[in-house]
């Protein structure tokens, strides 16, 4: 890192936000500045003059309203201070007020590392004098997606890592379909580490967190005064992703009357922002990504036909963590180094309990659980040098039996048919309650219960 590396300003009143985000930005070669209130947020604006803000709406006044970040973005000139905004409540309402003030963009805690990598390249680029001309000027992202926890040591994800070998050096459009929590943006992110795209962005949208007046500026961008608090220029998701990709994450939760309008741009791959009277031409490759049937949701009229068979010249399924058991233990000493390297404490190994424990358990949350419980096993081991026991996982006790053999000497689909009829076992029945226990939707759960002939009364 030099001197003359970006200059980031971190405004949160949360520690270990800061924190993560200190890290996480001096990583991928930036400098960065902490605020934890509004006020010492000004006074470093004054005295520094950073490159970019990163803002959290709220602060000790409350938790939700955002009306100390408002406050603060009516105060500051943002056409020279480019400013992200960060909410953890996903309050959308709050983020278009602090657009049509003037912000760039807005993350949603937890953020995705990549996305927010890239959008603070993006706008950081856009901002300096060198970089003043809008068209053509986009920022790569500063970090390489990361592919270091591509392990894929089972038989279902050799098969997938073959696939993606073939297909990711093409510009062909993927859709990749599994649970919550397999790890489709990190699919996406390696697909294009891997294709003739690699040193060209990787931006990602959550389809799903786009509020419906906000989606053609968000994909297309639009231009100032093209609506009332429209300061300035703002570029969409398909020109920042211009000779790179594109992932369109949650693409089944799109509203179906704005599905043609997405259509028509994969099929032409060409727009016209927001106030414009020109199009924009641009060269892009998607990769949608859900967790839904969307199958089904054409069949009920809530997905475009048309559309589907855009998406999908290659389909990827990810299978549940629980149909790759060969990976989980690999996975979990991963995230011990991992974590026992950011929080700066010795690496714990797993003793033979816990192993068994974690291959035994049903994973509703997937790859993501599994992250989160060996961070959460890394943060409270307080002895150095004793073993993991399957007690400091704290995994729920209904999933992890001491004497269950391990799940790849039994058919998967007699475990899940057990896990289920456990769960609505528990809850009398309910299976809303049911559904919320094995990390799973409702209607989901109804399709297992077909799938299995299951009855609430069974």
């Amino acid at each position: 890192m030099t001197r003359h590396a970006p200059l980031i300003l971190i405004a949160d009143d949360d520690n270990d936000i800061r924190f993560s985000l200190s890290l996480l930005l001096a990583q991928a070669g930036y400098r960065t500045l902490e605020a934890d209130s509004i006020k010492s947020c000004e006074i470093q604006i004054q005295r520094h003059q950073p490159d970019l803000l990163l803002l959290d709406m709220n602060f000790s006044r409350d938790t939700t309203s955002g009306q100390e970040g408002l406050s603060l973005l009516q105060r500051l000139d943002l056409s020279k201070l480019p400013t992200i905004l960060m909410t953890a409540w996903g309050t959308i309402e709050l983020a278009v007020q602090g657009i049509k003030l003037g912000a760039k963009d807005f993350v949603e805690k937890p953020w995705q590392k990549t996305k927010l990598l890239t959008l603070i390249a993006t706008y950081v680029a856009n901002s300096r004098p060198d970089n003043a001309s809008e068209k053509n000027s986009l920022a790569q992202p500063t970090m390489a997606a990361s592919t270091s926890d591509w392990i894929a040591q089972s038989d279902a994800m050799q098969r997938i890592t073959s696939l993606v070998a073939n297909i990711a050096p093409t510009d062909a459009n993927l859709l990749i379909i599994g649970e919550n929590g397999t790890g489709k943006s990190q699919l996406a992110a390696r697909i294009h580490h891997l294709s003739q795209r690699k040193n060209q962005p990787f931006i990602t949208t959550n389809m799903a967190a786009i509020p419906e007046s906000l989606f053609e500026s968000e994909l297309f961008g639009h231009q100032k005064g093209a609506f009332t608090d429209a300061k300035q220029n703002r570029l969409g998701c398909f020109a920042s992703a211009n000779q790179g990709t594109l992932l369109l994450d949650e693409i089944g939760a799109l509203p179906f009357h704005l599905q043609a309008k997405l259509l028509q741009v994969l099929e032409t791959q060409q727009f016209t922002p927001l106030g414009a009277e020109q199009s924009v031409k641009v060269n892009v490759r998607i990769i949608a990504a859900t967790n839904q049937d969307l199958l089904q949701a054409i069949s009920a009229g809530e997905f475009r036909q048309d559309l589907y068979y855009r998406l999908n010249t290659f389909i990827i399924e990810l299978p549940p963590l629980r149909a790759r058991i060969a990976d989980i233990l690999p996975l979990a000493s991963f995230y011990l180094r991992q974590f026992a390297t950011q929080y700066h404490k010795p690496t714990p190994q797993l003793a033979a309990c816990a192993e068994q424990a974690l291959q035994c358990y049903f994973w509703p949350g997937n790859v993501r659980e599994l992250r989160h419980v060996m961070e959460r096993a890394v943060l409270l081991h307080a002895n150095s040098t004793s073993q993991l026991l399957s007690a400091d996982l704290m995994l729920p006790n209904h999933n992890a039996q001491p004497n269950q053999p391990a799940l790849d000497s039994l058919a998967l689909h007699t475990v899940e048919r057990q896990q289920i009829e456990a769960a609505l076992q528990q809850t009398q029945g309910n299976v809303s309650q049911a559904a919320v226990r094995l990390g799973i939707s409702r209607h989901a759960l109804y399709r297992r219960m077909q799938k299995y002939q299951l009855n609430v009364g069974n």
